[in-house]
């Protein structure tokens, strides 16, 4: 009876320490319960313009379709070094664990401040109002005219922004959720 104790712990500790076992692969989940519901329905979102057939997996003909779409005109090589890079199939929980997994390795805070700094041209701090304003409804998320004034009156000197006295005031209010 021991010797068959023996032989199943042996099989059961290589079997789980395998590369390809799909519960190791799986360990990382936890980190699904880092993400908030908005980031989960963004990765939902992202997901679903990839996932260009609708067939719940991103495969080399969804990565084609958005390298395409972005101006790209990748090899069949290319694609299949691409896809070698992320767990397979690429549905939609080993999306958002590829994906949350190297969102844990950003630090929000430090990008916040690089994406000030490109506006901070004398390194002082402080960012134009008016160039932040026209950023904010031009680039990205795009915001209104109402919303900008009301989001940075608070934060503005004269015609300038403290960004790092915004950048803590997101930070708490990241807190609070």
């Amino acid at each position: 009876m021991e010797n068959k104790e023996t032989l199943r712990k042996s099989y059961t500790n290589d079997y789980y320490s395998l590369p390809s076992h799909p519960l190791k692969t799986r360990s990382s989940s936890g980190l699904f319960t880092q993400l908030t519901s908005t980031q989960v329905n963004e990765f939902k979102e992202s997901f679903a313009l990839l996932d260009k057939d609708g067939n719940g997996v991103i495969g080399k003909e969804d990565l084609e379709a958005m390298l395409v779409s972005l101006g790209q005109n990748p090899t069949s090589s290319d694609l299949s070094y691409m896809l070698s890079l992320i767990p397979s199939p690429l549905n939609f929980a080993a999306y958002l664990t590829f994906f949350s997994t190297h969102l844990s390795e950003i630090s929000p805070r430090e990008e916040i401040i690089k994406a000030f700094q490109t506006f901070d041209e004398d390194n002082s701090g402080k960012v134009n109002f008016y160039e932040l304003k026209d950023a904010l409804m031009t680039m990205g998320s795009r915001m209104s005219e109402h919303q900008v004034d009301n989001a940075l009156k608070s934060f503005l000197n004269g015609d300038f922004v403290q960004y790092q006295d915004l950048i803590d005031a997101l930070a708490r209010s990241e807190d609070k959720n």
